[in-house]
């Protein structure tokens, strides 16, 4: 069995591919004979299949369009998951746009890429039952040997070089009395020391 533990994510702009913008531009006809002709239904997650794009129109008012991008010659750990306003597909196509804020996946085996930071990676943010309970073990007996937050983070970077935010927050947190005795963490607090202990260890 499977069980979700999320890594942390690279946010950073990402230039647009090629094989990307003519997907895209293949979308915007799609759309064009949409809007003439209602029985062209597109609500549904498999709706458009053009190019090398995937999706339909299925998310939120603010970005309805959700795409998987499958780069060509990798349709495993390179997909790009996208969620996208009809402004912005145009302004891709149309070469206005020619980088988007993406989360980036942090294994070096893994290319992994979404727009949304809710998003969790098949690959990375899935582990084996077994694994996830080692890691767990270890996790309970680095929490009872620290004294401060930054030895916490220190020992934890070791236990997981790829941390991330939303990691530290999400496996301090159910670790019994640790906060109440070293204090909860903020978001910023864990940025800070991210950064601090990964550059005394460069």
């Amino acid at each position: 069995m499977r069980v979700k533990r999320v890594k942390g994510k690279d946010r950073r702009l990402v230039p647009i591919p090629d094989e990307l913008r003519d997907s895209l531009r293949e979308v915007v006809t799609l759309l064009a004979e949409a809007d003439a002709d209602p029985e062209i239904y597109l609500d549904f997650d498999d709706a458009i299949q053009v190019g090398a794009l995937c999706g339909g129109r299925c998310g939120p008012a603010s970005h309805p369009f959700v795409f998987t991008y499958f780069p060509s010659g990798d349709w495993t750990r390179r997909r790009w998951h996208l969620s996208l306003h009809r402004a912005e597909i145009e302004d891709i196509a149309e070469g206005r746009m020619v980088e988007i804020l993406m989360y980036c996946c942090k294994a070096q085996n893994c290319q992994c890429k979404f727009r949304d930071e809710s998003y969790d990676c098949f690959y990375c943010d899935w582990e084996n039952e077994e694994d996830v309970q080692r890691f767990n073990a270890r996790l309970a007996e680095l929490a009872k040997r620290v004294a401060s937050k930054e030895d916490g983070i220190k020992g934890y970077l070791a236990l997981n070089p790829e941390a991330g935010v939303s990691s530290v927050i999400a496996d301090y947190n159910p670790i019994r009395g640790l906060g109440e005795r070293l204090g909860w963490f903020t978001v910023d607090e864990v940025e800070t020391l991210l950064d601090k202990c990964r550059r005394s260890a460069d």
